[in-house]
């Protein structure tokens, strides 16, 4: 038989869930005993925690599609996608377990806990309106369906969504971009400042803004993900596009995006390395019509400046620009939410 839960969760949390920007409900403390019981087909019916003097409600309810355990990599991946609200700073080699959802359905009746009197498991002495529920307690069929009795049905997603004031929503989506910012860097990254960590960045940028993308740096890697893993050109396929002479220099081109009827985009990161280095390619390639960046710490814009000055790199002076690390990161953070909010549009040259 399923088993079914009652977690708690604070009332922001809620209605991130109940607008549908969220998916992963995660633990704050790791879990030693796991979440063994839960599974896919599972239902969490979720009691929003109550502030001094006021009652705990009985907010609304999800059905789970996955229950695991992850690694710090995977959660600053799901924290990026805006998948976690108000996502924890986890240190390296640190694990939560988190559920997954696909829709978190709030209840047209919010009852209070200590009016579930006449809510029992089929095992339990005690109704859940008695119980001192601290984070996870399992609950049956039996239970489930009497609080939905008591909940009196679901509000529907348009509802859920327009309840809301649209100067509070806006206020959500700036605080929330804010904790992603301190999430991915300015001052703190999720995951290291590494050149192969901002190409991955700018492959996924790119492909969220439906380029083909493609580095030279494809058996690299950010953490866990290979870069491989988010280019979908290689060698031969930029060669579909450019000839022989110009195929070897733009190959060496750390990220390329392209789309047909908008031509190239280059782009080089200077972490460690040197930044004319990272100009003469880019000016190996000046013939092409691309628009080309640097990206680099803010810190090396005075370098930039004087570098670009040089007679060297004239035939790309007009049409290079520099972009810090701090603001890919943002153009990262809000391209990935731009694309969650436009994506029931199911546009066509959106990436996938």
């Amino acid at each position: 038989m399923v088993k079914h839960a009652i977690l708690l969760a604070d009332r922001e949390w809620c209605e991130a869930a109940s607008s549908g920007r969220v998916k992963v409900y995660d633990f704050v403390k790791p879990r030693k005993r796991g979440i063994h019981a839960l599974g896919k087909g599972s239902v969490c019916v979720v009691i929003a925690k109550a502030k001094p003097g006021q009652p705990q409600v009985v907010y609304g309810e999800f059905t789970v599609t996955d229950v695991r355990e992850v690694d710090v990599d995977e959660y600053n991946r799901l924290a990026m996608q805006g998948l976690i609200h108000n996502p924890q700073p986890l240190k390296p080699g640190e694990k939560r377990w988190v559920i997954f959802f696909d829709e978190f359905r709030e209840y047209s009746t919010k009852p209070r806990k200590d009016e579930l009197t006449d809510v029992k498991t089929s095992t339990s002495k005690e109704p859940v309106s008695k119980w001192v529920i601290l984070g996870l307690s399992y609950i049956d069929d039996q239970a489930l369906e009497a609080i939905r009795r008591k909940a009196r049905g679901f509000v529907r997603r348009e509802e859920q969504q327009l309840e809301q004031p649209l100067t509070t929503r806006i206020d959500e989506l700036e605080e929330r971009v804010s904790r992603l910012e301190k999430l991915l860097g300015i001052p703190e990254l999720a995951f290291p400042i590494t050149h192969e960590c901002v190409e991955l960045m700018l492959l996924s940028i790119g492909r969220q803004l439906g380029f083909k993308t493609y580095t030279a740096d494809s058996t690299k890697t950010c953490g866990s993900t290979r870069l491989s893993d988010l280019a979908d050109m290689r060698r031969d396929d930029l060669g579909k596009y450019v000839g022989p002479k110009l195929l070897d220099p733009l190959s060496r081109i750390d990220v390329v995006w392209h789309r047909e009827g908008v031509g190239f985009y280059l782009f080089e990161v200077v972490i460690s390395g040197d930044m004319r280095d990272a100009l003469l390619r880019l000016s190996s390639v000046g013939e092409l019509n691309a628009k080309m960046f640097i990206v680099s710490n803010e810190d090396k814009k005075n370098e930039y400046e004087s570098s670009i000055r040089l007679p060297a790199f004239s035939t790309i002076r007009n049409k290079c620009t520099f972009i810090s690390v701090g603001e890919l990161a943002r153009m990262f953070i809000l391209t990935n939410l731009w694309k969650q909010v436009i994506e029931p549009l199911q546009l066509p040259y959106i990436g996938r």
